[in-house]
């Protein structure tokens, strides 16, 4: 089991390793990373969401930022709120939490509907 773990973490290097020729920008690297994550492949949102930001290259920070209105703190997600769900320590967010999440994420709030039913 361990050398299929090893083989296909070296499969996902090569295959990113491809997508990283000289003259990609970042953003579209980061696109093309985003494309291949689905909600449906994972079966816990703290992963969901770490593997999305992590793809976009972002820190809790900017999703906190990302979550704001106007620049306004008070209409966004708390960087505690972004640690918590992405430790899976959060538990089960409000609607309102939901769509502040998905603002700063960059996901469409039907992605978290397979984990909070």
């Amino acid at each position: 089991m361990e050398r299929a773990h090893t083989e296909a973490r070296v499969s996902e290097t090569e295959s990113r390793a491809k997508m990283a020729e000289p003259g990609t920008s970042l953003a579209a690297i980061s696109r093309k990373w985003l494309a291949e994550i689905s909600p449906t492949d994972f079966t816990h949102c703290h992963e969901y969401l770490a593997a999305v930001r992590l793809a976009r290259h972002m820190s809790k920070i900017d999703v906190c930022r990302a979550s704001q209105v106007g620049n306004d703190p008070a209409t966004g997600v708390s960087l505690p709120t972004v640690s918590k769900m992405e430790s899976g320590s959060y538990g089960e967010p409000g609607f309102r939490t939901m769509v502040r999440l998905a603002r700063g994420y960059g996901v469409p709030v039907a992605n978290f509907e397979q984990f909070f039913k």
